[in-house]
């Protein structure tokens, strides 16, 4: 451990254009049940509203450590959450986003659970803190099982907390990562150096969604975009993309239940399609982009 870590916590917001939400965050976060001390650090990754004068004029009475650090050198929330951890002073490290709201447990139980482990993901939650309309298009709720996929589990990068040690011995982090996707390879590359995950269920965090069709397409997009990033990396580990058979069974699938089909006969909610359709777009760019087939 570096002789200049303490025993304690760091939490890590990474932050761009935040401050009309991150005011709720700390509030949150300043009514936590965790009876270690604990520090916050907000990281700017070139916010433009005013953000510094915020915290300047924030009244020092809700007993926790807020320190701003300038994260502008580079764009991008993995620049940011990097510059963050690298200023930290504690040998443990949770991270949030400044978008969202952690409850109450959030980091004692990421702190209980990382008695154990080397990196833990906690549960993320979008009933409470957007509309019944935007709920629906992605429901999220708490759960034990921590979050899968074909390859390797992973944690959100806005909810999870890794050992300062850890972090930085797989150097944060891959700020090349720009679409999406950044928070699988931190999970995997940690995972893949022999470090031990698990998955803190209480621990959540009341996840905001993008609040229009336009930002949740491109934020899903994006995402499918970084699937075909992450599988040229990791193809030789054993992560498998879509064959021709299972694209075709997307595409077909896409086509008989479009908006246009009375929702009767298709039983597909309309933003449940939109986000089906924006998966394969993405996958279609990506193949493209990286010169790579991943349907």
């Amino acid at each position: 451990m570096d002789e200049n870590r303490r025993k304690g916590v760091t939490v890590v917001i990474p932050v761009r254009n935040a401050v009309a939400t991150l005011r709720a965050q700390l509030d949150a976060l300043a009514v936590q049940d965790h009876g270690i001390d604990f520090e916050v650090i907000i990281s700017d990754n070139g916010s433009t509203d005013g953000l510094r004068e915020f915290l300047d004029m924030r009244p020092d009475d809700y007993g926790i450590c807020v320190r701003y650090v300038d994260a502008s050198g580079s764009a991008g929330t993995s620049h940011a959450r990097n510059v963050g951890a690298s200023a930290a002073r504690t040998e443990l490290l949770a991270f949030c986003d400044g978008d969202d709201v952690v409850r109450p447990q959030w980091l004692s139980e990421l702190v209980a659970a990382a008695s154990t482990a080397d990196l833990v993901s906690g549960s993320v939650d979008t009933s409470r803190v957007n509309s019944p309309t935007v709920y629906r298009r992605r429901p999220m709720t708490p759960s034990s099982a921590g979050f899968d996929t074909d390859f390797l589990p992973y944690v959100p990068g806005c909810n999870f907390a890794v050992w300062a040690d850890v972090f930085h011995a797989v150097h944060g982090f891959d700020e090349t990562l720009t679409e999406a996707g950044e928070d699988l390879d931190f999970s995997w590359r940690v995972q893949l150096a022999g470090f031990r995950m698990a998955h803190a269920g209480a621990a959540t965090v009341d996840y905001r969604l993008r609040p229009t069709m336009r930002e949740f397409w491109s934020q899903v997009r994006r995402y499918a975009v970084g699937d075909v990033q992450l599988y040229v990396a990791y193809r030789d580990y054993g992560f498998a993309g879509l064959s021709v058979r299972v694209f075709s069974q997307h595409v077909l699938r896409l086509l008989v239940t479009n908006p246009l089909v009375p929702q009767s006969l298709s039983r597909v909610p309309r933003e449940r399609w939109i986000a089906a359709a924006a998966v394969v777009v993405g996958h279609v760019q990506g193949s493209i982009r990286y010169r790579t087939l991943f349907l």
